[in-house]
């Protein structure tokens, strides 16, 4: 048994400390909770598509995600915009 002064308290702490960060660790992948698409492959209607017809199909999603990006900036742009004009406000 471990006493409760010194090293062998702080051993003790540590070792409860890794512990309940193994069992919490399990809990989450932290990999699913930033990705959506995580684990999941992309599925065609009709696998025989051409080079030309993939090419066009990837330019398509690219040009939606690119979209979507700029939506995202926008919203936190005006989002921000008016946090400091409320904050600026307040404060006069």
């Amino acid at each position: 048994m471990l006493g409760l002064g010194g090293s062998g308290h702080f051993k003790a702490v540590l070792q409860r400390r890794k512990d309940r960060k193994d069992k919490n660790s399990d809990k989450f992948d932290k990999k699913k909770l930033l990705n959506k698409r995580y684990g999941k492959k992309l599925e065609f209607n009709s696998p025989n598509l051409r080079a030309s017809e993939l090419e066009r199909l990837k330019a398509g999603i690219r040009s939606n995600l690119k979209k979507d990006r700029l939506k995202d900036y926008l919203l936190f742009l005006i989002i921000f915009l008016i946090l400091f004009t409320l904050f600026y406000y307040f404060m006069n």
